[in-house]
């Protein structure tokens, strides 16, 4: 099986922003630690907006999505986005499929 390529954009609150970044970041730490079919796991935020952040995430394949959805950090992560009122809207997932182009020259 492939790797799965994916953008997340999540839609904090008026207000929210760094606490979302703030617990992207703990899981990230969590992620990069216990999840190795996780290859790629970046926060960005869009230039010139206040609001918002983007996951671009590369998965070994399924069963590292799997892993990743199903773990008790992954779980608390959205509890503590519930609990706290932090989400203005679902996120969106966009799952991608490289047609072309390079990754990296570095």
């Amino acid at each position: 099986m492939s790797q799965i390529d994916l953008i997340a954009i999540i839609f904090p609150k008026e207000g929210k922003a760094d606490r979302v970044a703030e617990l992207l970041n703990e899981i990230s730490t969590h992620i990069k630690a216990t999840e190795p079919g996780t290859l790629k796991y970046e926060i960005k935020k869009e230039v010139n907006k206040k609001t918002g952040a983007v996951e671009i995430i590369i998965y070994k394949d399924k069963a590292a999505i799997a892993a990743h959805g199903s773990s008790e950090e992954f779980k608390a992560f959205g509890k503590k986005l519930k609990d706290e009122d932090l989400i203005a809207k679902p996120m969106e997932l966009k799952f991608l499929k490289h047609v072309g182009g390079f990754s990296s020259r570095l």
